[in-house]
């Protein structure tokens, strides 16, 4: 069903005079208002003017109406801006959780009609509770039919239950434990492409670390650009290692290195829980030489998501290398999985689509099996 009404709350009450002396005190020192430092902090300049970077395609003029998917009860915790104008927003049913309660599962939506279909920005909104959730778009299955919204068939947020036949395509990963607004923007004339005859699941992780009771609240905006602006399709890829051990009070770094088929990386974001000390990730180059291209410290609540500008070019045979370092305070074993327990992620998207991979090591010091996805396009 759609949800009954959206309301629109100001972001910054403020921007508007912050934005009226910025505009002023430039010309007044004799910068020209339309130099780059006329923007405020977190705009950037596009086409002559002053922008959110995840509004940068937005129309002057709404060209997606009834955009807006909800299930569940009417949002009361979470303040929303009105929906992309062009793109849409899915809204999750609100879920009570018990003090310390944990829970894993799918929630699905079909897609609403949409004008463009490349997504160039995503955001996440979410109360605390959230643990982190990975949204994906699969083909409707054939046995089962439709998703029975917002519920799920056995394996609709399944990434890997359709390969080889079909490739899922991804359309957010979130940090762990983000509270608040995450937001990925692609840099111009990048983005995704969608295949709105699928439908929308997402693998939801809650975990209610509060002592009283909570509501968690989760929403999701996708901004789309007219496939005219595209100019580099994007590709999700993940590189995951699927068991390891750390023993109580023990420290130890885990981690992989996966052969690439080449490509252009253009965001990576580590995925950890909270026994996280570090994330480091490598390019390691064909010829032997190495760069290291991003460093995560230790575990925390803000975003971990990182963009590339300009994307880090692969060569054939070139490999990404990357390590986990957990540290456990804990007195039982730190395992794969949920829980008080760990993973050790990485996801990132890539063009051309051709490229794509997904790298996975069975157990901790066995070698990373790779497979071009992108093959199977």
């Amino acid at each position: 069903m759609q949800h009954p009404k959206t309301r629109y709350v100001p972001r910054d009450s403020a921007r508007s005079t912050g934005l009226l002396w910025i505009l002023l005190l430039p010309a007044c020192a004799g910068v020209e208002p339309s130099s780059p430092e006329a923007c405020s902090p977190g705009e950037e300049r596009f086409r002559g003017r002053c922008v959110q970077p995840a509004a940068r395609y937005e129309p002057e003029e709404r060209v997606d109406r009834d955009n807006v998917v909800a299930f569940g009860a009417e949002l009361t915790r979470l303040a929303l801006p009105e929906p992309p104008r062009s793109g849409f927003r899915i809204i999750a049913p609100p879920r009570l959780m018990a003090p310390g309660e944990e829970a894993t599962f799918c929630v699905s939506w079909p897609f609403p009609a949409i004008e463009s279909t490349t997504v160039h920005a995503a955001r996440v909104y979410a109360t605390a509770g959230l643990h982190h959730s990975n949204v994906i778009a699969k083909p409707v299955n054939p046995s089962f039919g439709p998703n029975p919204y917002p519920g799920c068939h056995p394996g609709a947020d399944d990434p890997f239950g359709t390969l080889p036949a079909a490739i899922p395509d991804v359309l957010f990963a979130s940090s762990t434990q983000v509270v608040g607004e995450e937001t990925l923007v692609f840099p111009e004339g990048m983005g995704f492409t969608l295949n709105t005859s699928r439908e929308i699941a997402a693998n939801v992780h809650l975990l209610n670390t509060s002592p009283e009771p909570a509501v968690v609240e989760i929403a999701y905006d996708f901004f789309t650009m007219p496939l005219s602006e595209r100019t580099e399709e994007l590709a999700p890829f993940v590189l995951s290692v699927n068991d390891f051990l750390v023993p109580p009070r023990a420290t130890r770094s885990i981690g992989t290195t996966c052969s690439t088929f080449g490509g252009n990386i253009v965001s990576l974001m580590p995925h950890t829980h909270r026994y996280a000390d570090a994330f480091d990730v490598d390019v390691v180059r064909a010829d032997g030489g190495e760069a290291r291209v991003y460093e995560g410290g230790a575990f925390d609540l803000e975003s971990d998501i990182e963009v590339y500008r300009p994307a880090l070019a692969l060569g054939e045979g070139d490999s990404l290398r990357y390590a986990c370092k957990f540290r456990n305070t804990s007195d039982h074993d730190l395992t794969f999985g949920y829980g008080d327990n760990e993973m050790c992620m990485l996801f990132g998207y890539m063009y051309p689509p051709e490229k794509q991979l997904a790298g996975i090591s069975l157990r901790d010091g066995e070698p990373c099996i790779s497979l071009g996805l992108g093959a199977l396009r």
